[in-house]
C-alpha cells in the first residue's frame, strides 16, 4: 500500500472548487427537503467523502467543508474560502440570464440545453424556439441514444435515480484505490464520476439558462481555484472586490502536435493497415502523455487540464508558471527530438487571461475570451514555422544531421529510415546483416515499425488503459513507449486477464469505452479503477483472430473488389470555437463544447461501426479524434459510414446549419498502398471543404472525384437501391447503367461551352444529352415507366444531371460481380 501524499494549498483549493457545488446534484434528487446546496453539499461532503480522504489532515478536511459550505457568502473567511468563491464566481461568468417572457426555472425539473445549440456562423444557426426546443435526458453518461439531445417535451428530469447511480459509485470505490491515498488520483477519480454523472445536469437553472453541465462548472472552478491560490494578497482582495476587472488571473496555454500528416502518411508495405493505425493511436497517447507532463512540470492538478484531443491541448496555470513554461517546453522538445529527429514535436505556448475576458455578455457580438483564443491559436502556428530554430542554435547535429550510416542501403519497408536516422534510432533492429534474402529484404522492418503493429494489435483487443509514473529514462531499442518512458510515464493498453497480473499499487486504471467505475475483480485482487476514456478502437478480425488486412476487406465489398478510404471533419471548427458562441463564449462552454466532439468522434464513431459491421469484417477505424476520423474498408461501407456519420452528428448537434461536416472517400484496388490511398481522400477532402454553390460553402462530400451536396448524395443513393433492384428483378439488362453514363459524359462535355448561350440556343443545339435520356429510357421496361420518368424528371428539372456520373458508377461498382454478358 503506498503511502498517503501530502497536499499543497493549490491542490487543497482546486479540491474545494472541485466539491463547491455537488450540493446542487443532491438538492435536485431531494428537492422536498428544501435544504440549500450548500447545506446538502457540506452534509454529504462531511459524510461520505472527507473521511475516505487519507492524504490530508483533519484541518484540511475541516478547510474543505468550510469552503463547500461558504463559498456563497461575503466575509472574512480565510484565504481557502475566499479562493474558491472568487473561482466560482470567475467560473460562473458563463451564466446568461433568462428571457423575461421565460421566466425562472425549477432545479428540480429543469433539464441541461445542449450548447450545440447556441453556436451561429454567418447569420446561420437555430432560432430561440428551436434552440430551447432541445435538452439531454437524465441518464448516465453511455455510448448509446442517452448522449444524443431529445426534444423537451419528451423528456422528464429523473434526478434521484442520477444521484443514486453516482452514490453508489463512489461508495464502490474500494479502500485501496489511489483515489484515497494522493491528491492528483482523487480529482482524476472525481472528474471522473462528474463526467459519468453529472454531465447532464445543469450548473445553474434558477434564474439562468441551464445550459452548462455541473460536471464543467466544478472543473473550471476547480482549476481557476488552482491558479488564483498564487495571485498576491492585493490582487486576489482587488477581484473580490470586483471581478470584472483588468486582472490577470490564469495563462491559457495549449499544445500542439506537429508533424501528424508527415508522420501517418510516409509508410508503406503490405502491413500498413496496423503501422498506420497504430501510429494514429500513438499520436493521441504522446498528446496524453505531453499534457501530462506539462502539468506535472507546472504543477497543477488534473483538473486543470481542459482538453486533449486529436493532436492538442489546453490547460490553465497560474500566473507564475510562465516562468517555467521555457524550460518545460524545452525538455518536451528535447525528448521529442532525440527521438524523431523534428519529424515529430510539440509547440506549447501560453495567453494571459484577464478576469474581465472570463465575463459573459450575450450582447456583445464577440467575446474579449475568443480574442485569446485566437491569440494562443496564433502562437502555436507561429511557434510551428520556428520549430527547430533553438535546437539548431544549441545543438545543430540533432537538427541537420548527418543520419544514416550511408554505404548500401538498408532502410525499414515501411517508414524507410536508416540505422541511426537520428540518434534515438540507432538500436532500432536494422543493423546490416552480411547476407539476406529478397524476401527478409522486403519483410525488414524497425523495432519502431514493429512496435506500432503490435500497439495496434493490443488497442484493438484493450479494455484497459493503464498510467504508471515512473522516473524519466531512455530505453535500448526504440518502440512506441519509449518515447512515453523519457517522459517519465508507463503505459499498457490491458485486457481483464493482463490487468490482474501486472496491477501494481498506485496505478491510474482507466476503462476504455465505458463510463463505469467499478473496481475488476480476479481470484485473488480487486484492481480500482479511476477513470474511463473514450478510444477509438474498431477493428475487423478474421476468423482465426487475426487483424484483416486490406485485401481481405476490398473483396469483402458488395460489388467490385475494391477499397475505400475516408476522410471527414467538421467544417470552421476554428470559428465555431472563438466566434460560434458570440459574447456568450466563456471557457465553461469551451469545456463541454470540445468535450462534446470528443464524445461523438472518438466514443460513438466505434459505436456507429458496430452498427454499421456487426461482423467486424469490412471496417477499419483508423483514427478518430477532436473533430476528424480517417477509416477504411469495404468501399460500399465506408460510403455507407461516411452517410451514417454525418446523420448522427446532424442529430448529435440538434439540426444546427451552423455545424457542417465535409468528407472525402477515395477508391482503391486491393495492393495500392494505403498511405496514399489516405492522402487521396484527404485531397478529396479538401475539394469538398472549397466546394461552392449558390453562395454555399462546404457541408459537401466529395464521392470518388465528384464534390456533391449531401442532398444530392442521398439522391444519388436513393437511386442507387432503386436501380440495382430493377437489375435483380425487373429485366433491366445492365446496358441501362452504362447508357446513364454516356449521357452524364456527354453533359459533361458539353457544359463548359454552355455559359455564353441564350436557354434557347442551348437546348436546340447543344442539349444532345437531354434528347438523348428521353430515347433512351422511353425504350426500357413499360413496367417501370412511372418511375423512369419520374427519374427523367428530376434529372432535368431539378438539375441533378451533375450526379448522374456517379450515380452510373456506383450502381456499376455495386453490381460488378454480375454476369455482364446478359445483364
Amino acid at each position: 500500500m503506498t503511502s498517503p501524499q501530502r497536499v499543497s494549498p493549490a491542490q487543497l483549493a482546486a479540491l474545494g472548487g472541485l466539491l463547491h457545488d455537488i450540493g446542487k446534484f443532491r438538492q435536485r434528487a431531494f428537492w422536498s427537503e428544501r435544504r440549500s446546496h450548500e447545506d446538502h453539499g457540506r452534509r454529504w461532503t462531511e459524510q461520505k467523502v472527507l473521511p475516505r480522504l487519507r492524504f490530508l489532515t483533519d484541518q484540511e478536511k475541516s478547510q474543505l467543508a468550510e469552503a463547500v459550505e461558504k463559498h456563497h457568502e461575503s466575509g472574512a473567511y480565510a484565504r481557502d474560502v475566499r479562493v474558491v468563491r472568487l473561482a466560482d464566481r470567475l467560473a460562473s461568468g458563463e451564466r446568461v440570464p433568462r428571457d423575461r417572457e421565460e421566466g425562472t426555472g425549477d432545479p428540480a425539473t429543469e433539464l441541461l440545453l445542449p450548447v450545440f445549440t447556441a453556436l451561429r456562423l454567418d447569420s446561420q444557426g437555430l432560432d430561440d424556439t428551436a434552440r430551447r426546443s432541445y435538452a439531454y435526458p437524465t441518464a448516465p453518461l453511455s455510448l448509446d441514444a442517452s448522449i444524443f439531445p431529445a426534444p423537451r417535451e419528451t423528456l422528464r428530469a429523473d434526478y434521484p435515480a442520477l444521484w443514486q447511480h453516482f452514490e453508489k459509485a463512489w461508495e464502490s470505490f474500494p479502500d485501496a484505490s489511489p483515489a484515497f491515498h494522493d491528491p492528483d488520483a482523487f480529482a482524476l477519480a472525481w472528474l471522473s464520476l462528474l463526467r459519468a454523472y453529472a454531465w447532464c445536469v445543469p450548473a445553474a437553472a434558477y434564474v439562468d439558462e441551464p445550459d452548462v453541465s455541473l460536471a464543467d462548472h466544478l472543473q473550471v472552478t476547480g482549476a481557476l481555484a488552482a491558479c488564483l491560490w498564487d495571485l498576491p494578497e492585493e490582487a486576489l482582495a482587488g477581484l473580490e472586490a470586483d471581478s470584472s476587472r483588468d486582472e490577470p488571473v490564469a495563462l491559457l496555454t495549449g499544445g500542439d502536435v506537429s508533424g501528424i500528416q508527415r508522420f501517418l502518411y510516409t509508410v508503406s508495405s503490405s502491413g500498413a493497415a496496423k503501422s498506420l493505425r497504430g501510429r494514429s493511436a500513438y499520436l493521441s497517447l504522446l498528446c496524453d502523455a505531453v499534457a501530462e507532463y506539462v502539468r506535472r512540470g507546472l504543477e497543477v492538478p488534473p483538473c486543470n487540464v481542459l482538453y486533449s484531443s486529436g493532436g492538442h491541448f489546453y490547460l490553465l496555470a497560474p500566473l507564475r508558471a510562465e516562468g517555467e513554461l521555457p524550460r518545460v517546453r524545452e525538455e518536451v522538445l528535447r525528448v521529442l527530438l532525440d527521438f524523431f529527429g523534428g519529424d515529430v514535436a510539440v509547440v506549447l505556448e501560453a495567453v494571459e487571461l484577464l478576469a474581465s475576458d472570463l465575463k459573459v455578455d450575450p450582447h456583445r457580438p464577440r467575446s474579449p475570451l475568443g480574442d485569446r483564443w485566437r491569440e494562443l491559436s496564433g502562437k502555436l502556428r507561429a511557434a510551428k514555422q520556428t520549430l527547430l530554430r533553438e535546437a539548431a542554435r544549441t545543438d545543430p547535429g540533432k537538427v541537420f544531421g548527418p543520419f544514416g550510416v550511408g554505404g548500401p542501403e538498408v532502410f525499414c519497408v515501411v517508414c524507410h529510415s536508416e540505422p541511426d536516422q537520428p540518434a534515438g534510432l540507432k538500436a532500432r533492429g536494422l543493423s546490416r546483416p552480411v547476407a539476406v534474402t529478397a524476401a527478409e529484404e522486403a519483410d525488414r522492418k524497425c523495432s519502431l515499425c514493429e512496435s506500432f503493429e503490435e500497439l495496434s494489435s493490443r488497442i484493438a483487443r484493450a479494455e484497459y488503459l493503464v498510467l504508471r509514473s515512473i522516473p524519466p529514462r531512455a530505453e535500448g531499442e526504440l518502440k512506441w513507449h519509449s518515447v512515453l518512458t523519457a517522459l517519465g510515464l508507463e503505459l499498457w493498453l490491458d485486457r481483464g486477464d493482463e490487468l490482474l497480473e501486472h496491477h501494481r499499487d498506485g496505478d491510474w486504471v482507466l476503462r476504455l469505452n465505458d463510463a463505469s467505475l467499478a473496481a475488476v475483480k480476479g481470484p485473488s485482487a480487486t484492481v480500482p479503477v479511476l477513470g474511463f476514456r473514450f478510444l477509438p478502437n474498431f477493428t475487423p478480425f478474421q476468423d482465426d483472430g487475426a487483424i484483416r488486412e486490406m485485401a481481405d476487406l476490398a473483396q469483402a465489398s458488395d460489388g467490385a473488389p475494391y477499397f475505400g478510404a475516408l476522410r471527414m471533419d467538421v467544417d470552421n471548427l476554428g470559428r465555431l470555437f472563438s466566434e460560434g458562441l458570440g459574447g456568450r463564449l466563456s471557457i465553461s462552454r469551451l469545456a463541454t463544447f470540445s468535450r462534446a466532439l470528443s464524445i461523438f468522434f472518438e466514443g460513438y464513431l466505434n459505436r456507429i461501426c458496430e452498427q454499421l459491421d456487426p461482423h467486424r469484417a469490412h471496417l477499419y477505424l483508423l483514427y478518430s479524434g477532436g473533430d476528424d476520423l480517417l477509416a477504411v474498408g469495404s468501399w460500399d461501407k465506408v460510403v455507407s459510414l461516411a452517410d451514417r456519420v454525418r446523420q448522427e452528428f446532424r442529430r448529435y448537434t440538434c439540426q444546427n446549419p451552423a455545424l457542417t461536416l465535409s468528407g472525402g472517400t477515395s477508391l482503391h484496388h486491393e495492393k495500392f498502398p494505403l498511405y496514399q490511398a489516405a492522402e487521396a481522400a484527404g485531397d478529396l477532402l479538401e475539394t469538398a471543404k472549397a466546394w461552392k454553390r449558390d453562395g454555399k460553402t462546404k457541408d459537401a462530400f466529395d464521392l470518388w472525384g465528384q464534390p456533391l451536396e449531401w442532398e444530392e448524395v442521398a439522391w444519388a443513393r436513393g437511386w442507387h437501391g432503386r436501380i440495382t433492384g430493377w437489375l435483380d428483378r425487373d429485366g433491366i439488362r445492365r446496358a441501362f447503367v452504362f447508357k446513364l453514363a454516356r449521357i452524364a459524359s456527354m453533359h459533361d462535355e458539353v457544359k463548359p461551352r454552355l455559359s455564353h448561350l441564350t436557354r434557347i440556343r442551348r437546348r436546340v443545339r447543344h442539349e444532345r444529352w437531354l434528347w438523348t435520356l428521353v430515347y433512351y429510357l422511353a425504350k426500357e421496361s413499360e413496367e417501370l415507366e412511372p418511375e423512369l420518368r419520374r427519374l427523367r424528371d428530376e434529372l432535368v428539372n431539378q438539375d441533378r444531371i451533375r450526379c448522374l456520373a456517379t450515380l452510373a458508377r456506383w450502381v456499376e461498382l455495386s453490381t460488378r460481380h454480375e454476369d455482364t454478358n446478359g445483364r
